[in-house]
């Protein structure tokens, strides 16, 4: 039986699953134990695809819950499986992958830039800071939300901000990290019931995110809860802000390359800034895994896994390894 690699994990972060494949004997997938749970390790060409399919891996008790309440919020489409997670995941790509609303979202952002850095020449300004202020306005106005002034939503950039920075970290911050949750889906709460009170049965199609998780059903035909909206609208806003980390890795990135800096500018050749932009994904990946629950009967490298045990997409160990 492996050792539990609990503490590894807390020490090495990013580089601990690596470490657990780099010791592996190469027969069947990596394995180990984490919080005294079995777990099998998933990297290689069709891991990806291995693991998003849901006849392997399910997400319903995957996420422990200090996740659940710093990053993602109970009931949240994370944590959902089957006909109810498809209609609830349909929800959000029909606005975060439908080209007119990310054509309307990146308008507000330039927008929010431009606003922002055209007024600073000559100033010094912290970077991060600003792009989580930048990124909240945009998405606060993209999103619909009501009821966010601009102290509102200075206090929404640094609450999403708390949210990513403490989910996995113990501590201060993942306390921080709670209140900054518990405080802003108390906001949407009531935005929510509000909405739904002032408003009579809805004559067309929904304009905003905010409109449409309000008059959102699931395959039941019921209305989802205002505790349960309030958690998607923050999974709507919370990874627009986290955006930020990405900007500040692509400055990073950028800070001793004029040259690429000019070609990014001219995004000559075409396709230059997409490029640079997935490569900043990979390079600087967010999680350093990700993590699913085995299905009855799963087969993983020629093994049979039993049922619950923990999934881990090698993330960090993906995106590094070079023979991919």
């Amino acid at each position: 039986m492996p050792f539990d690699s609990t503490l590894s994990l807390l020490l090495r972060g990013y580089t601990w699953l690596p470490r657990v494949r780099g010791g592996h004997d190469g027969s069947g997938p990596a394995s180990t134990r984490l919080l005294g749970k079995p777990v099998r390790v998933l990297h290689g060409t069709d891991a990806v695809a291995f693991f998003y399919d849901e006849r392997h891996a399910r997400r319903e008790g995957a996420l422990p819950g200090p996740v659940l309440d710093t990053l993602f919020g109970r009931g949240a489409v994370h944590t959902l499986d089957g006909a109810e997670h498809r209609a609830r995941k349909a929800l959000f790509l029909s606005w975060l992958t439908e080209p007119r609303a990310v054509r309307a979202l990146a308008a507000r952002v330039t927008e929010e830039f431009r606003r922002e850095f055209g007024r600073l020449p000559g100033r010094e300004v912290v970077l991060f800071d600003a792009c989580a202020l930048v990124l909240a306005r945009a998405v606060r106005d993209w999103a619909g939300l009501p009821g966010y002034d601009d102290a509102g939503t200075e206090r929404l950039a640094r609450d999403c901000v708390a949210m990513v920075d403490g989910f996995a970290t113990p501590g201060p911050r993942h306390l921080r990290a709670r209140r900054a949750r518990s405080r802003q889906e108390a906001l949407l709460r009531r935005a929510v019931v509000a909405a739904r009170e002032g408003r009579a049965e809805a004559s067309g199609p929904p304009r905003t995110p905010f409109e449409a998780v309000v008059a959102h059903r699931g395959p039941d035909g019921g209305l989802l809860d205002p505790a349960t909206a309030a958690v998607e609208l923050l999974n709507i806003v919370r990874p627009t802000v986290a955006i930020t980390w990405f900007a500040t890795f692509a400055a990073h990135a950028m800070r001793d390359g004029a040259a690429l800096r000019r070609r990014l500018a001219e995004d000559e050749p075409a396709g230059s800034a997409t490029s640079f932009a997935h490569e900043v994904r990979r390079f600087y990946p967010f999680v350093p895994f990700v993590g699913a629950l085995a299905t009855d009967g799963l087969t993983v490298g020629g093994e049979q896994v039993p049922p619950g045990t923990m999934l881990l997409l090698d993330v960090y160990g993906q995106n590094h390894d070079p023979a991919l």
